[in-house]
């Protein structure tokens, strides 16, 4: 058996996958991707490049896996292989939705969509842009990829823990962390002290810890950087409270992540969150753009949190149900296999 993996494979939701699928299969999966630095126009350059590469390529495979519909996805079309398994990261991969780049991602999409024979969708609210871009509902597999349950332990409450945040998402606009930064200065100044773990690099890093100076939070600000995701639930264990305030999001491993290890989970009020989190309840929900109200969900938890403990639990009890990685990884590559079999 002959597994090719395309996607970045730096990123733990990558990993995830392809160290899943291994340890299901027995297989060591091979990998090819785009250099993740250089200008604009070298990415396209590059992007070039490795469409030929794959087009031109004689290697033949059993399976490729493919991260993205748009982009890895898409390049699946040129590989040799008997069956093609994409998976959507977002709620659509066309994004943004509107002008040309949406036109043509969308294009891309429905594209791969048409003629894979596994689509991945780790939620069902994922599953509506696969239905419009042309996917055949019984080639949609809805499961989430899992965690490794004794890794990602479950922490018990402590009061430490109960004035300290976690933010797990890269470094990017889209995942807008000025917003949490406002969030803690705004409490700050109604004598509510929140110490926060900043997870992850990108692009916004310099201008963030600048944001953060200026705001006066360096004593109440951790910026960790990109750690191996063996180590996340270590920090994940010294946080009680998980914040996430994206524009646009799809089905979040790394809310499953904070959810199994106890973190109370503070999100943008979207679709692919609703779906897990029941607003007072196991989580709290939050607009876009409005760090004063995040800032006000935020004290709320803190002035009672003993109330939101049986969510706390109930979080953790969906995540042993759903999201246990080698059962999920086992139910993914005895469908491949199938899949295979079938050609």
């Amino acid at each position: 058996m002959k597994i090719l993996f395309l996607g970045e494979t730096y990123r733990a939701d990558a990993q995830t996958w392809i160290k899943g699928i291994e340890s299901a299969s027995g297989v060591k999966i091979q990998t090819k991707e785009l250099p993740k630095s250089g200008s604009r126009i070298s990415r396209v350059f590059q992007a070039f490049s490795f469409f030929l590469n794959l087009f031109f390529s004689k290697e033949t495979y059993d399976i490729t896996l493919a991260e993205r519909a748009t982009s890895y996805g898409f390049f699946s079309l040129l590989v040799n292989s008997k069956i093609r398994v994409v998976a959507q990261q977002g709620i659509t991969d066309a994004f943004p939705e509107v002008g040309f780049a949406g036109w043509y991602k969308r294009i891309f999409q429905r594209a791969i969509y048409t003629r894979a024979d596994l689509i991945h969708a780790w939620g069902y609210v994922m599953t509506y842009a696969m239905l419009e871009s042309g996917a055949a509902p019984a080639k949609i597999k809805v499961l989430p990829k899992g965690l490794n349950l004794d890794n990602f332990a479950f922490y018990p409450e402590t009061e430490n823990r109960k004035h300290t945040a976690i933010v797990t998402r890269s470094l990017f606009d889209i995942y807008r962390h000025e917003e949490i930064l406002e969030a803690i200065f705004i409490l700050k100044n109604l004598g509510i002290l929140l110490d926060c773990i900043m997870i992850g690099t990108g692009e916004r890093e310099e201008t963030l810890k600048e944001k953060t100076i200026h705001l006066g939070l360096q004593e109440h600000i951790k910026w960790i950087g990109r750690i191996p995701n063996d180590e996340l639930p270590n920090y994940l264990g010294q946080a009680q409270i998980y914040i996430a305030v994206p524009e646009t999001e799809g089905v979040s491993a790394s809310l499953f992540e904070a959810m199994a290890c106890g973190c109370f989970p503070i999100v943008t009020d979207l679709p692919a969150n609703r779906a897990f989190i029941r607003h007072g309840e196991n989580g709290l929900l939050v607009p876009v753009g409005k760090p004063n109200l995040l800032a006000n969900e935020i004290a709320k938890y803190l002035m009672n949190s003993k109330s939101f403990r049986k969510g706390i639990i109930e979080n953790r009890g969906f995540i042993e149900r759903n999201c246990d990685l080698k059962r999920n990884m086992s139910s993914f590559y005895q469908t491949y296999q199938t899949l295979v079999n079938q050609k």
